[in-house]
């Protein structure tokens, strides 16, 4: 963990809250003199770096120190064994050598997560205990570095599994926000989870949301005021931007209810991480920051810290539910790769029966899950694909266009999604 960082802490809460696969992405950026790893001076022919640049590696050291001897013989003077220690933690490796020729060579057995090895001969370390230097953290992170046009995110662009983002080091910056959920909306595929700064009143939070940020966005969604949370590390209470607890909040209820439950209340919102709030937040407050899409977490008696809202940032009152966004983008998404057999296929109506039945048949389900409003599938959703929406024009373009129309549980009025496949296939 860094010092005043809180990315570590927002994947930790992300797991207690029941989250199931994380992406992480490192951000520092910096020169070759700027940004470097922290590593030992040469220790005989082997020298041993951090697993990557920054000051946190200047915290470990290196101990060689003869091998354990194996049952039954002496020890080796060519052998050693290798121990990297993090405070009170060690890794230890025991019985390597530096002959490559060696299947106990060290580059081949050593594993470790907090380093790297480099080997430049034969000779044997000697016995020592070598602390790491030189780590250097990089440049000042600025605003367009996280998720700007050049931003850390662009790294999740090739990763397609991802569908909530969160940036919790960015400690609310409001351009950060803005960048954050414009990448979201042009990926039309994931949502971001936004805190608010830390120490803020009730009225400052209104103020950051409405005036300060302007936010305007269906694909995100702001939580306020931090938690405090017990320090894994130090066991003291350590108040942490809410966006890490939050994720793990709508991973959990997507696999436990489904992506159209609102990600809040009393059982669904509770916030086992969190032992407490920065500020209790009254009714009158939660009032009054509800409607302009401030999603607040509030302590209650007797049943904890839980999340109590689920509003977008959005301005239109059609997006305005998390659940709502959220369920569309998880059926748009489900549909569109779950067409994507129809590339190269004869644009027939043999092919445009195929297609309503596989989304109808999907779409049910979703219906009978509780996901669709509607007494009837067919008051619930509907299926289009046939000559009027693809007449020989958009058949001899390579087009099949699929209409969609459904019924979120709120607000329970039709929203029209309108796909299109490429296929390559001629008719007839």
């Amino acid at each position: 963990m860094i010092a005043d960082g809180y990315l570590a802490y927002a994947v930790y809460q992300f797991f207690s809250e029941g989250g199931t696969r994380c992406y992480v992405i490192r951000a520092a950026k910096g020169s070759a003199a700027t940004l470097t790893k922290a590593e030992t001076v040469p220790m005989g022919s082997l020298i041993v770096r951090a697993a990557s640049e920054g000051t946190w590696g200047n915290t470990l050291s290196a101990v060689v120190a003869d091998e354990t001897a194996l049952p039954g013989n002496s020890v080796r003077s060519d052998y050693f064994k290798l121990s990297i220690a993090d405070g009170g933690v060690l890794e230890t490796f025991d019985n390597l050598s530096m002959d490559e020729t060696q299947p106990d060579h060290v580059l081949k057995r050593v594993n470790s997560k907090w380093v790297e090895l480099v080997d430049s001969g034969a000779d044997r370390p000697p016995n020592a205990s070598t602390n790491l230097t030189g780590g250097l953290n990089g440049e000042t992170l600025l605003a367009p570095d996280w998720a700007g046009a050049n931003g850390f995110i662009k790294a999740f662009d090739p990763v397609d599994g991802i569908n909530i983002v969160a940036i919790p080091d960015a400690l609310g910056d409001a351009s950060v926000t803005r960048d954050a959920y414009t990448y979201c909306t042009n990926r039309k595929d994931c949502f971001f989870v936004a805190d608010t700064p830390q120490n803020l009143d009730a009225q400052a939070a209104a103020n950051f949301r409405s005036n300060t940020g302007n936010f305007n966005s269906s694909f995100a969604a702001i939580y306020y005021p931090w938690i405090s949370i017990s320090d894994p590390l130090t066991g003291m209470i350590k108040p942490t931007p809410p966006s890490g607890a939050i994720v793990g909040i709508y991973s959990h209820t997507d696999v436990a209810r489904g992506v159209h439950k609102a990600p809040a209340g009393i059982e669904v919102g509770y916030l086992k991480s969190a032992i407490g709030v920065e500020r209790v937040i009254s009714k009158g407050e939660h009032d009054a920051l509800n409607p302009v899409g401030v999603n607040v977490i509030r302590s209650f008696p007797g049943a904890g810290n839980v999340v109590w809202g689920a509003r977008t940032l959005s301005a239109d009152s059609e997006w305005k539910y998390v659940n709502v966004r959220r369920l569309f983008l998880y059926i748009e998404e489900t549909i569109d790769e779950g067409t994507q057999w129809v590339v190269f296929e004869p644009n027939t109506p043999m092919l445009w029966g195929r297609v309503k039945r596989n989304i109808t048949a999907f779409l049910t389900n979703l219906w009978r899950d509780g996901a669709l409003f509607g007494t009837t599938a067919a008051e619930a959703f509907f299926v289009k694909v046939d000559a009027e929406n693809n007449p020989p024009e958009v058949v001899d373009a390579g087009r099949l266009i699929i209409e969609v129309g459904v019924a979120p549980v709120k607000p329970a009025e039709f929203v029209i999604i309108r796909i299109s496949q490429k296929t390559l296939g001629k008719a007839g």
